[in-house]
């Protein structure tokens, strides 16, 4: 398994806020699904890639862009697979050079940035590099064609106009000491203990299939322990970092993180958690990254087996919620966390529990809902159980929305009087960039409403919402046409229609529909967006 099919966290935007093989990849609501071909740019294919010529600097980088780009390319080993990459095409020459300095410096409207190179148009990959925060090396066998593949991740940003440039080699740092996974000798971590590490990351390489330049620090346990690592004291603080300690040399499969926080370091930098590590060695990849560049402190503090998760880590510590008539938010952020239960299947995905925390609440109504609103972008499950811990049956879940979006779980046929237990997890194995915290609240009835702000004249959305099923839908562009469809909770088509807008205005009228929380999915200044609505 690539190191990149594990993780990333990031606390700043626009950045990759996942970059795995999931092929149950939700949508994403600034997701784009490439231009029509009419309009594409004329090096959108590799056999029209745009022939560059070997720089000796970078003083007149090439002018680029992808917005109207189509993906005319192979998987690539650092990112997810699919028709989401949005690609243009470039050939240089290596000449003389064993090393190519290639420097992409993407535009504000271009907020997901990567390359890939390869040795023939249709060949091998020779380099996959993402989010590149400075010129990057890439070695090459002298006198050879090499074709350069620019995109942009519509799962996770947005294409746009770039600069690019394909020079020798000679201003590059050296690579760290610390550069390859096999240059690393594990320092001894004992339970109550703390061991440091200092270097940079520039000049790092990308040579171990991360798809992030990167170098590495490893330590060894001799008895089961709670691993806390934190950058503390990194100046400026690290924004990017890897969620996974490796558990070998080169890097294999891995472990991911239980929780992160920036509160505890008091600096802005993050300390990130791993329980229950079993005795052996480990290896944690320091990435380079727009956010994260240049030197860097790493503090690795061991602590006992089960002294660091959660007090709602299992069933048992399940944290109390108060039902109320409307929804009343109580912010939740947990420490380090572990799998309870494999993940659940609701509607059509299933994520990764491995970060899953308990609550409970005692049903006042036959008609409950949940609402679970992310402060950042996690992406929130909530699975809901009947009887005790221990003997727990599963009867409603939560997951329709994507990154950072709310959702509401819904359940009827409750006990008034009895106590049900539920379950968080973030669906991509991590806690989200950004705020790591969410919002949860207990409802009587169908639908919550957490995370929706009603506003008369909104700049964008629906409005009023909650509505009878009528409402108006605000657009950003003035197209005469829109597509509409309606989901319910479980991800299913309920409704659709294909209706014109006048002055960027649209009357809805979904009263057929039950009351509950629904999705509306529409496209929108060439963009599908996705709005969270509530019908009463």
């Amino acid at each position: 398994m690539p190191l990149i099919s594990a993780l990333l966290y990031f606390s700043i935007g626009p950045m990759h806020a996942q970059r795995t093989y999931d092929p149950a990849s939700k949508p994403v609501s600034h997701g784009r699904e490439g231009a029509a071909r009419g309009s594409a740019p004329a090096n959108d294919d590799c056999a029209n890639a745009q022939v560059l010529t070997l720089a000796g600097d970078c003083d007149s980088p090439i002018a680029g862009d992808n917005t109207d780009a189509t993906n005319d390319g192979p998987d690539t080993s650092c990112d997810n697979p699919g028709p989401t990459l949005l690609d243009v095409w470039y050939t240089v020459n290596s000449g003389t050079e064993d090393t190519l300095a290639i420097t992409l410096t993407p535009s504000p409207a271009m907020t997901d940035w990567a390359f890939v190179v390869y040795d023939a148009c249709g060949g091998g990959e020779v380099a996959c590099v993402l989010t590149p925060a400075s010129t990057a090396p890439v070695v090459v066998v002298p006198g050879t064609n090499y074709w350069i593949r620019v995109y942009s991740n519509s799962l996770f940003g947005d294409p746009g106009p770039f600069t690019l440039c394909v020079s020798e080699p000679g201003t590059l740092a050296p690579p760290p000491p610390n550069d390859l996974c096999a240059n690393v000798v594990p320092q001894p971590l004992a339970v109550g203990s703390t061991v440091s590490f200092t270097g940079t990351t520039e000049g790092a390489v990308e040579n171990e299939g991360g798809g992030f330049p990167s170098v590495w620090e490893g330590f060894t346990l001799a008895t089961c322990a709670d691993v806390k690592i934190s950058y503390c004291a990194t100046t400026p603080a690290y924004a990017a970092f890897y969620n996974l300690l490796n558990l070998g040399c080169p890097p294999g499969p891995g472990i991911f993180a239980g929780s992160y926080e920036s509160s505890s370091c008091g600096d802005g930098n993050f300390t990130i958690c791993f329980p229950d590590l079993a005795p052996g060695d480990y290896f944690y990849a320091v990435i380079q990254s727009v956010g994260a560049f240049g030197p860097y402190t790493l503090n690795v503090t061991a602590e006992a087996c089960g002294t660091s998760q959660a007090v709602n880590d299992e069933c048992a510590g399940a944290i109390p919620l108060t039902p109320n008539a409307a929804c009343v938010t109580t912010t939740f952020a947990p420490s380090c966390a572990s799998q309870s239960l494999t993940g659940v299947t609701c509607g059509t995905f299933t994520g990764n529990a491995n970060d899953d925390v308990w609550y409970s609440f005692v049903a006042t109504s036959s008609d409950m809902t949940v609402g679970g609103a992310p402060n950042g972008t996690m992406d929130i499950v909530m699975e809901l159980f009947s009887g005790s811990c221990g003997a727990l049956t599963s009867i409603s879940c939560g997951d329709v929305g994507g990154q950072g979006a709310p959702d509401d779980m819904v359940a009827t046929g409750l006990t008034v009087g009895n106590t049900y237990y539920m379950r968080v997890y973030d669906y991509r194995s991590q806690y989200a960039w950004q705020d790591p915290s969410y919002d949860l609240c207990v409802v009587e009835g169908l639908g919550s409403g957490v995370g929706v702000e009603e506003s008369a004249q909104p700049m964008s959305g629906i409005f009023p919402n909650p509505s009878n099923g009528i409402f108006t839908l605000r657009l950003k562009s003035a197209a005469p046409a829109v597509d509409i469809s309606v989901l319910d909770a479980a991800g299913r088509a309920v409704w659709m229609t294909a209706q014109e807008a006048a002055n960027g205005l649209m009357q809805v009228d979904a009263s057929s529909l039950r009351p509950g929380a629904y999705l509306l999915r529409y496209t929108d200044a060439g963009m599908t967006r996705t709005e969270r609505f509530f019908i009463q």
